[in-house]
């Protein structure tokens, strides 16, 4: 029986899954998932977040069995400016103050057939 080949999206949805499932256990409460602004000029937000009163934007990163280098790579600069960029239009899509208390957090999960790790960076900026 061979092993159905996932999507692209299909295996990030299954990330976002797990990132989900771990921050909610974390204590995090779920605002929205997979937000895309009414402008095309903007990316997607994986899972928009509150922890407490701040507002937390995360970009989820997983890769199994070590494919393209672990998780941690995947979040670079360009992708630390675009998630900064979209959260402040969600912030003035969802009539919030720029003031607003935000973190840009990413959770990162690497995969192997033994085992799972996850980390949660909370600050991406830092």
């Amino acid at each position: 029986m061979s092993k159905k080949i996932l999507t692209k999206r299909e295996v990030g949805n299954e990330g976002e899954d797990i990132a989900l499932a771990y921050l909610l256990n974390l204590g995090y409460a779920l605002l929205c998932r997979n937000w895309r602004s009414k402008h095309r000029n903007f990316g997607e937000i994986d899972l928009v977040m509150t922890k407490g009163v701040v507002i937390v934007f995360i970009e989820v990163k997983y890769r199994k069995q070590g494919c393209f280098g672990d998780a941690s790579y995947a979040i670079n600069e360009k992708k630390k400016k675009t998630l900064y960029r979209t959260g402040e239009q969600y912030l003035i899509e969802s009539d919030m103050p720029l003031t607003t208390e935000c973190l840009f957090s990413a959770v990162l999960i690497d995969e192997s057939a033994y085992a799972r790790s996850i980390s949660v960076i909370e600050n991406i900026f830092i």
